[in-house]
């Protein structure tokens, strides 16, 4: 068998077969089993199938030694020192010595907690331990990360602290704890995933775009500032010209005004005498009043306001345009 990293997660409900060909099932891998005092895997408990669906069988014990891993599958050697009392005895452990990590709470010597032991890293060939995950439960694991622990800073398991390792009898009110415990190194690791991590990774980021947003704002706004001058200044200026120009537009008028009524005056005067003899005539010559009423002037008397008006028009588009 090929040294290979490989997980206790990965090993939980494989299928396992043996037999003088290795196609007889067996079952399915239970649990993973570690050496009582040293950082190692010694074997796996396997779950047999029950006896006619009726009939529960007594679960196997697999040597780390036992078995070779093919297509995923758990094929058991056919040897005796592969599985149950003789593997045990073959690798030199006590079967119910022998602990079962996963689910132990996490402590430090001063009783710290880090959860329990979630996954396991280790060496399907030699079963030593490369590192094991924490878990603090679904909510806490999202919110908190976990903490991936390293070989070196784990000490072991360690009796008389933690949880209790099985139920308490009836007649035995004493209960045995137990805890994998690790060096107070690991409370300067760092944890991984979950919300807190996440969130100080988009903290830093969030900082460092803050940071670059501002200066780009300078920037920005210095160049606004900059462009908002410059169009102030035009719009002053052309608006400056504007008011210079409506300052004289109707002084321009009263000019145009002045000159269009002289000119009408000056029409007006030569024809004077004619209205004048005109209506002595025709009351002389007894023509009617209402004849006499009629004034073709009127209609000369209307230039001076449309000369007005057409002034001011003129004057006022050149103000405007200008």
């Amino acid at each position: 068998m090929a040294s290979k990293m490989i997980t206790t997660h990965e090993m939980e409900g494989m299928r396992v077969f043996g037999g003088k060909n290795g196609t007889k099932r067996i079952g399915k891998v239970r649990r993973v089993v570690f050496h009582p005092t040293e950082k190692r895997v010694v074997g796996f408990i396997v779950k047999r199938p029950d006896l006619l669906w009726m009939f529960r069988r007594k679960d196997k014990f697999v040597s780390i030694d036992g078995f070779d891993l093919v297509d995923g599958r758990m094929i058991v050697h056919d040897d005796p020192e592969a599985t149950d009392l003789a593997a045990c005895k073959a690798l030199g452990v006590d079967y119910d010595s022998c602990v079962l990590w996963l689910g132990l709470p996490v402590m430090t010597a001063d009783g710290q907690a880090f959860g329990v032991v979630g996954n396991v890293d280790f060496n399907v060939r030699t079963g030593m331990v490369e590192s094991f995950t924490t878990d603090s439960g679904a909510t806490s694991n999202a919110i908190l990360g976990k903490r991936v622990i390293p070989a070196e800073h784990i000490t072991g398991f360690r009796r008389g602290m933690g949880t209790a390792l099985k139920a308490p009898d009836a007649e035995d009110d004493q209960v045995e704890l137990g805890a994998i415990l690790v060096s107070d190194d690991v409370k300067a690791l760092a944890t991984e995933g979950g919300m807190a991590e996440a969130a100080g990774k988009a903290t830093a980021v969030a900082a460092e775009k803050v940071h670059e947003t501002v200066d780009k704002g300078k920037e920005v706004a210095s160049a606004a500032a900059k462009k908002t001058g410059e169009a102030v200044n035009k719009g002053a200026y052309a608006t400056g010209k504007q008011i210079s120009k409506s300052k004289t537009m109707f002084s321009d008028f009263k000019k145009e005004y002045d000159k269009a009524v002289a000119k009408t005056t000056s029409a007006s005067g030569s024809e004077a005498p004619r209205r004048a003899f005109s209506k002595k005539a025709a009351s002389e010559a007894g023509a009617p009043k209402k004849a006499a009423a009629k004034k073709p002037a009127a209609k000369k008397q209307a230039k001076p306001k449309k000369n007005m008006f057409s002034a001011f028009k003129d004057e006022y588009d050149k103000a405007r345009h200008d």
